[in-house]
């Protein structure tokens, strides 16, 4: 037996392990970006709050804000949300990100975005943006939501060119059958 194996038996691989037992520890326990990501949830919760706010005092005015008001659970969820929120912000900024040594603001910046916005994420939304802009120059919807779902399908699978032809079909035949047969929804 090796001096390590009797130093820490624990390491021996040919040991049965326990899953439950593993811990996994990771480098940093936060993402890039999840501290802004945080903050921006805490703006957004702060301006709901505000919104909650005028509310019940805008539906109470002739009898002033009262609990049972329509507009009290809106002010208690937001309220709820702007703690939570608030909460996370201070307990995020306790802990580490992979940006968390780089000194740079612009370096941490375009870092964050790299990570948030891989390849195929850029591409799939400058899909979407091609998509919507081709409805809003008046590309019939029957021409360029096919378009849009076989080149997407085409780009994530990167494979089966001629069973995507398929499924765009299905999916359209589904979409005309539900919404323009059954509900009367008028497409671009």
């Amino acid at each position: 037996m090796a001096d390590t194996e009797k130093e820490y038996p624990d390491l021996n691989p040919n040991l049965e392990v326990d899953t439950d037992d593993m811990i996994v520890v990771k480098e940093h326990p936060l993402e890039a970006g999840e501290k802004v990501f945080s903050f921006i949830v805490l703006i957004f919760g702060v301006i709901a709050l505000k919104l909650s706010v005028d509310l019940w005092f805008s539906i109470s005015l002739r009898r002033g804000p009262r609990i049972a008001s329509a507009a009290a659970v809106p002010v208690f969820v937001s309220a709820l949300w702007v703690i939570m929120a608030l909460w996370t912000v201070i307990e995020n900024f306790k802990l580490s990100t992979p940006l968390s040594k780089v000194k740079s603001t612009w370096e941490k910046f375009t870092k964050a975005i790299a990570y948030a916005l891989p390849l195929n994420v850029v591409i799939m939304l400058v899909l979407i943006v091609a998509y919507c802009a081709s409805l809003v120059m008046g590309v019939s919807f029957y021409i360029s939501t096919p378009a849009f779902l076989y080149i997407s399908m085409c780009y994530l699978t990167r494979k089966d060119y001629v069973k995507n032809i398929l499924w765009t079909g299905i999916v359209m035949a589904f979409i005309v059958v539900v919404f323009r047969v059954l509900f009367s929804v008028v497409f671009p």
